[in-house]
């Protein structure tokens, strides 16, 4: 079985709780960090940094790959056409926590596909990672299934950068 090497390294009760809950077989089969050997907090940092440079927030992320969710779902399971783009949500019946601990939320088994019909590009996603990125900024590790890259998903889903509130 894949244990990043930070595993090793002294941990706190709390961290290797946090690790426990990102494995596979705790809240998901695949668990959430794939074959990334990063610790949690670097994968974190590392795609802030991204999004940063990038111009954009992970808020502004967040509420667009929900956008498209709650398009999706006026589908009743079949594909909505949004001009530029397509979306398809597949509900499986129960809900997951978060696995950073929040034991009072818990998130529809909800798989949303977007397709960018310009680019013929398209992304696939949960609606537990649009929780993570928006309140944890985890896209989650590299190599797992839902592992969203900052740049593509601000690419596919063409989200622009922020204006800045203090030019005038």
């Amino acid at each position: 079985m894949f244990t990043p090497n930070w595993f090793s390294m002294k941990q706190t009760p709390q961290e290797k709780k946090l690790y426990e809950n990102f494995k596979p077989g705790k809240i998901t089969k695949e668990g959430f960090l794939g074959d990334d050997i990063r610790h949690i907090h670097n994968i974190i940092e590392e795609d802030t940094h991204t999004v940063t440079r990038l111009g954009v927030s992970t808020q502004q992320i967040a509420d667009r790959l929900q956008y498209f969710i709650e398009e999706g779902k006026k589908g009743l399971e079949s594909v909505v056409d949004l001009g530029d783009y397509t979306t398809y949500v597949r509900w499986s019946r129960g809900m997951l926590p978060s696995p950073f601990s929040d034991p009072k939320r818990l998130y529809h088994k909800i798989v949303a596909t977007v397709v960018n019909k310009k680019l013929q590009k398209e992304l696939k996603y949960t609606q537990l990672n649009v929780h993570m990125i928006r309140d944890h900024g985890f896209f989650e590790g590299r190599g797992s299934v839902f592992r969203l890259e900052p740049e593509e998903v601000v690419e596919v889903l063409e989200i622009f950068r922020e204006e800045s509130s203090d030019s005038e």
